[in-house]
């Protein structure tokens, strides 16, 4: 991947499989689990000036793999709160084009995004993003985005149900989007308790 200071975080290992469900367990490999992966995080954060990860996380953003998207959402959550400020933009954007760790993405922005409840209700009220999603994208952006409309509907309506009401449709296809959602949203919590984020 060509991802700038962000590079390093592959070291020939898939590093960002651990931030999927951000659990550390015994049966995590050697090679590759949640505190390397933290770590390496932490190593480029320390390296590197904010303008220099302000380029390179806008650029992981940007892409159409969900991979650096995990590694964006977690580096953006160990910003200082007024760095954070200036991906928010880029966040809901990336929701916008399509991503398929939305609800991790949701969480993030739970998290950092003072407007988040506001934003959240008109996209539940909407009954998706399609309208919401002409404030972040182009006509040229909305016209490439590929994804499944009905799945990812769903899966964003779900995450969004749980973040706000702490329930969500158990009985709708929404790949896993609200389990992944309350997981995501415990083990920040989690992590966060422990110092790791």
């Amino acid at each position: 991947m060509k991802l700038g200071v962000f590079d390093s975080f592959w070291d020939n290992q898939p590093n960002h499989l651990p931030l999927l469900r951000l659990r550390t367990d015994m049966s995590e490999p050697k090679e590759f689990n949640l505190k390397k992966s933290i770590q390496l995080i932490d190593q480029i954060l320390d390296n590197q000036t904010p303008d220099e990860i302000y380029v390179d996380l806008v650029r992981m953003l940007a892409d159409k793999n969900w991979r650096p998207h995990l590694v964006a959402f977690v580096t953006v959550l160990k910003l200082d709160p007024p760095e954070q400020q200036k991906y928010i933009g880029h966040l809901w954007k990336c929701l916008c084009i399509g991503t398929w760790v939305s609800p991790q993405l949701l969480v993030t922005l739970s998290k950092i995004d003072f407007n988040f409840d506001e934003k959240s209700a008109r996209i539940l009220k909407d009954s998706g993003i399609e309208q919401f999603s002409a404030a972040y994208l182009s006509e040229g952006e909305m016209n490439e985005r590929n994804f499944t409309y009905e799945i990812t509907t769903n899966k964003i309506l779900n995450t969004l149900r749980y973040l706000k009401e702490r329930t969500y449709d158990q009985d709708i296809d929404d790949d896993n989007g609200g389990d992944i959602a309350k997981g995501w949203d415990t083990q920040l919590t989690e992590l966060r308790r422990l110092g790791m984020l």
